[in-house]
């Protein structure tokens, strides 16, 4: 996707000077919200010749450019970034980081590694990225990409550029999916921490309606129109992962205490929900509950799915009244 089609992008991109540009460059910001579309346009616009950018170009989208590094891997083990052992990786080859960005540059005037999801960088890792980010090569660049802010060591922000890409506005996320050719979902559809390319995602993957039939389904189990089983069994069917179960009834639980807290009208799926009866405190209880179970399902996730919710559905009926 071009990156003036993404109007948040487009706008920081205007403001990038590369006649200061710095070795290291972090960019920050939510799952979905283009880090790597800004990513790999600044690559490329470090590595392009300007007699020959259409081969540059080629190359860069066949990933064979010679002077590009691309680390984009669940987990960034130390010998991705500092040495490698004899085993061939399928992405990077024999190739590591540190030893590729030293190298002088091969066609074009620089050389520059992009690592998308540095946090999944272990420590180790980290520790060889930040001797390189001390001592830079000339005519070299390093990208990194990161959901969280301060998800690396200190050490290497203090040794780089920092760009967070902010969240946006649900009616620009609605504008935005017009240009798409999509003006029959809105952004009001989804959880409010679904950002736009992940909303873009879940509709070509045909799941815009994942989180209203969850939601429909909670309200219809907390009116006795459904049991307690029909309704796991409902939820058991989708096609959703635990986590996202957890993050949908967390959802809900935060929009309904918001709507009361600040007398907000709920419209829309959350309608039945207006004028529902509950102890702010114990809905603020409940949301906390949720997440340090959803923590300890990271460290162990052979925890029951079906006993959590069993338990989860029956706090929500004995907290919420409709």
């Amino acid at each position: 996707m071009e990156i003036s089609s993404v109007p948040w992008l487009n706008k920081i991109y205007a403001n990038i000077n590369y006649d200061i540009f710095p070795h290291g460059l972090i960019i920050s910001g939510s799952m979905g919200i283009g880090k790597k579309i800004l990513a790999k346009k600044i690559s490329f616009d470090l590595l392009q010749n300007n007699e020959e950018i259409e081969k540059d170009l080629n190359l860069f989208d066949k990933g064979s450019h010679p002077d590009f590094f691309l680390l984009d891997k669940d987990k960034i083990l130390i010998n991705h970034i500092a040495f490698r052992d004899e085993k061939w990786d399928e992405q990077i080859g024999k190739r590591n980081l540190n030893e590729f960005i030293s190298k002088t540059p091969s066609i074009s005037n620089n050389k520059v590694a992009l690592i998308l999801n540095a946090e999944s960088m272990n420590n180790s890792s980290q520790n060889a990225l930040l001797k390189t980010l001390e001592e830079p090569a000339s005519k070299s660049f390093i990208i990194m990409t990161v959901n969280r802010s301060n998800s690396l060591q200190k050490t290497i922000y203090s040794r780089c550029q920092n760009i967070t890409i902010p969240n946006i506005l649900k009616s620009e996320v609605d504008d935005w999916l017009i240009t798409q050719g999509i003006s029959d979902i809105k952004s009001n559809d989804f959880p409010s921490y679904m950002t736009p390319f992940r909303i873009l995602d879940d509709i070509g993957s045909d799941k815009q309606n994942d989180y209203k039939i969850f939601v429909q389904n909670i309200s219809s189990f907390i009116l006795n129109h459904i049991d307690q089983n029909k309704a796991l069994k409902n939820i058991s069917d989708m096609d959703i992962d635990t986590i996202e179960k957890f993050n949908y009834i967390t959802e809900l639980l935060k929009i309904v205490l918001k709507s009361k807290l600040l007398s907000e009208n709920l419209s829309g799926i959350y309608e039945i929900f207006y004028n529902s009866k509950f102890n702010n405190l114990k809905v603020s209880n409940l949301i906390n509950e949720i997440n340090e179970i959803k923590y300890d399902y990271f460290k162990v996730p052979q925890i029951n799915e079906t006993h959590i919710m069993n338990y989860l559905f029956s706090e929500l009926k004995n907290t919420i009244k409709i």
